[in-house]
């Protein structure tokens, strides 16, 4: 890759390729524990690089560090050492560069791990495969038919993928990989079909070719607007967070501006529609209804549209109080809902200079944009 920045560090859709890699693997909602392999002395760095995931609630009790060797084989050995004390049943050995996997592929090895005591995705060879001699000569033509590209995560039950492993460290040989370790000291490997979205990070322009790999085509954007009346005796809610105020939004739902205009912006990205039309007024479920929940179905429509929210920017227009001391609670909040990096979510108060309905104090406005991918 060049540029003296290690790849999986190296920024992609606004946060580190690791990143991306480890939250498919926390979506999949079966890990209990991530064990992270590191250059010798490289822990702090990747603390540093790491430091939107630790944002999220209990991560950084189930996340390990751990110092690696000279070679892959040896840290994932020193990985797998680390895990001892946590009696794992499956482990999920996954490439940090490859940041582009889903849930389902997860999902799909491990349980086939659990079934056959260990399992690695494959894609199909597209290209014509030779074989070709030292001097630059085709020595072979390989049937492609029988040839498959091996992916991660590769999956093994764990105890028997350690002792494969400290075996391996022993006898003098590389392997090219955990499932050919496997299979030398712990039995046959099954197979599930791997995802060509999949894709190790090994070049610069595999970055640029990021969109393509995730098969989504190009990002859109959604905008979203909101406003509702200030009236006593109802809670002023920002993005789910109360903020200390004599009046609040009034509305059929919470009122919660900030949310329906993120609501707005996430619908109108994925040509979805409106907030009105999926939670209208007119409909007493929704009568006093939290706007998180509004929010987190609406994050759900947009995931079923296989679409993924890059990053989000609110702008509340309000009088008074001033909303500076809640914006890192906001931006929390909403990132938790939208199961994104906080990183990924900016938000800012504004006011309207005692200029119309808003700026008279009878009023909040909020506005959100949304990119999705």
């Amino acid at each position: 890759m060049g540029g003296g920045v290690k790849k999986e560090y190296r920024v992609w859709g606004g946060k580190p390729l690791i990143l991306h890699a480890l939250e498919a693997f926390e979506k999949s909602g079966i890990v209990s524990l991530y064990v992270i392999t590191v250059p010798p002395g490289g822990v702090a760095q990747a603390r540093d690089v790491l430091a939107p995931w630790f944002l999220g609630e209990g991560r950084g009790g189930k996340t390990l560090f751990v110092e690696g060797g000279g070679t892959r084989q040896e840290s994932v050995r020193r990985g797998l050492r680390a895990m001892e004390d946590f009696s794992p049943g499956i482990v999920l050995i996954h490439d940090g560069a490859r940041p582009w996997l889903g849930p389902e592929l997860i999902l799909a090895v491990a349980r086939a791990a659990g079934l056959h005591g260990a399992c690695l995705p494959l894609t199909p060879a597209v290209d014509a495969l030779k074989q070709v001699s030292a001097d630059g000569f085709l020595e072979a033509h390989l049937d492609r038919e029988k040839i498959r590209g091996a992916q991660t995560p590769q999956g093994f039950v764990y105890e028997k993928i350690l002792d494969a492993h400290n075996k391996a460290a022993g006898d003098g040989r590389p392997y090219i990989d955990d499932t050919e370790i496997y299979a030398q000291y712990g039995g046959p490997v099954f197979s599930v079909a791997g995802d060509g979205r999949n894709k190790k990070i090994t070049y610069p322009s595999d970055l640029d070719e990021g969109q393509n790999a995730l098969g989504r085509g190009l990002p859109r954007v959604g905008f979203g607007w909101d406003l509702h009346r200030l009236v006593p005796e109802r809670k002023l809610l920002l993005g789910g967070v109360e903020i200390p105020s004599p009046r609040g939004e009034d509305g059929h739902s919470d009122g919660d501006v900030l949310a329906h205009a993120l609501i707005d912006a996430l619908l109108g990205a994925a040509g979805l529609g409106d907030i009105g039309g999926h939670f209208p007024a007119s409909d007493p479920a929704y009568k006093d209804i939290s706007s998180r929940i509004l929010l987190r179905r609406a994050a759900d429509l947009v995931r079923a549209e296989n679409l993924r929210v890059v990053n989000i920017d609110c702008t509340v227009v309000l009088e008074s109080p001033k909303i500076l001391p809640y914006r890192k609670a906001i931006a929390d909040c909403l990132a938790g809902d939208l199961g994104i990096s906080a990183a990924a979510v900016s938000v800012k108060g504004k006011t309207k200079e005692k200029v119309d309905a808003t700026g008279e104090g009878r009023a909040v406005e909020a506005f959100a944009v949304v990119l999705l991918v």
